[in-house]
């Protein structure tokens, strides 16, 4: 059994399929494809058990992907959110941690984003819209909010088991991610603009 996860840099997608990992006994493709093509899939040793596949639309170039096997549409509602976490990434390197002892600690008005980087990162947001609206919506596959996910965890999964049939009878345990738990409108320098940039394209 293969499902994919569909979704965006910084959506809480790393912690959302690790998290179905552990709950339901499935492997963890981890950002195989960022580096591999899809065709080459079976020969890696996860595929040969029952696993999710991580999508992110910007590093997938074959798009029969998106036909080949069901998959799950992750999104973040808080999308100013998802776009400052994107850039603190870019600018201290921190992609994830799983310690306190891993979070960036950040000044008051360290860091400031570009309008390039917005523009750059609003158009990956609308590839995965159309993609989703190309290949989800007709498949009737589920499309879940990261924040919904964060606030309901046990309604989500038994939701999610229901449509896709995840549960499975191995003892899964990946490491699971914290929060980076940063105040985005004290380290930003440029947040007010930022706000308006997304509003004005909304």
């Amino acid at each position: 059994m293969r499902i994919g996860i569909v979704a965006t840099s910084r959506s809480g997608s790393t912690f959302f399929r690790r998290y179905l990992c552990n709950e339901f006994g499935l492997q963890d493709s981890k950002s195989w494809l960022k580096h591999n093509l899809y065709k080459d899939i079976d020969t890696t040793d996860f595929a040969q058990k029952p696993h999710l596949l991580k999508i992110l639309p910007h590093y997938v170039l074959e798009q029969s992907i998106y036909s080949d096997m069901p998959c799950i549409w992750l999104y973040r509602r808080d999308i100013v959110t998802q776009f400052l976490s994107h850039v603190t990434r870019l600018r201290t390197k921190v992609n994830h941690i799983t310690s306190e002892e891993d979070r960036p600690s950040l000044e008051t008005n360290s860091l400031s984003a570009t309008y390039e980087e917005f523009e750059r990162f609003s158009l990956k947001m609308h590839e995965f819209w159309l993609l989703y609206k190309e290949h989800g919506i007709p498949s009737e596959e589920m499309l879940i909010a990261y924040e919904d996910f964060l606030s309901n965890q046990r309604i989500v999964c038994e939701e999610l088991d229901h449509h896709y049939k995840l549960q499975q009878s191995e003892t899964v345990t990946t490491k699971i991610t914290k929060s980076l738990g940063i105040d985005y409108k004290r380290v930003f320098d440029n947040y007010e603009d930022i706000e308006l940039w997304f509003r004005n394209s909304a």
